[in-house]
């Protein structure tokens, strides 16, 4: 016999977690056969402890909440170590957007709100957190309108399976933090070079 057999809370975390798993990478169709075979558990486990789809799916976006909770965290102690520099918070957004498991991650607790509604504080758990941090290096209207920039960049790396490049964030970073960006303004349309004579 087994000597893991006898470990209840572990059995459970693997199920959700594995729930978690199909849910990030766009599972189609899932059942508690197809989360049983992706934990490598009896299907009689994820019955056992999730009666319905719905117990199953709230308890794998508390555990995707819970890992953003962990980012933020780990966010937080970088900015604390870091000069706080819109370069270095640029870096920061770029790293996270080329982590696709975190940004997946976003997308799915996000959407599972719009689904259900119930499930919206949840969801919000990481822009929260994200003005929160992002309050200690400016202030919080500007906090909020770049936590803002983050989640459309979030989108935008899932679409296009790559982040915006680091020297655009930088740009954008700059900008809102500091409320100019470092380049020359773009001429409007209408705006023509002037005369020489």
């Amino acid at each position: 016999m087994s000597g893991t057999r006898r470990d209840p809370a572990g059995r459970r975390r693997e199920i959700v977690a594995a729930m978690a798993d199909l849910m990030c990478h766009g599972e189609p169709k899932i059942t508690h056969r197809r989360v049983a075979q992706h934990a490598g558990v009896p299907l009689g486990s994820t019955t056992y402890y999730f009666a319905s789809l719905d117990d199953l799916r709230s308890a794998a976006l508390e555990f995707l909440a819970e890992k953003v909770d962990a980012d933020l965290a780990e966010t937080a102690e970088l900015l604390d170590a870091s000069d706080g520099s819109p370069e270095t918070v640029a870096a920061m957004f770029h790293d996270y957007l080329s982590d696709a498991e975190r940004v997946r991650t976003e997308l799915v607790l996000y959407s599972a709100s719009l689904a259900r509604p119930e499930l919206a504080v949840v969801s919000r758990r990481w822009f929260s957190g994200l003005v929160d941090l992002l309050s200690r290096l400016t202030d919080r209207r500007t906090a909020l309108t770049m936590a803002v920039f983050v989640d459309g960049a979030c989108m935008h790396a899932a679409l296009n399976d790559e982040p915006l490049d680091l020297p655009l964030l930088q740009d954008l970073t700059r900008s809102l933090m500091t409320g100019t960006a470092d380049r020359p303004r773009l001429r409007a349309p209408e705006e023509t070079e002037p005369r020489t004579s």
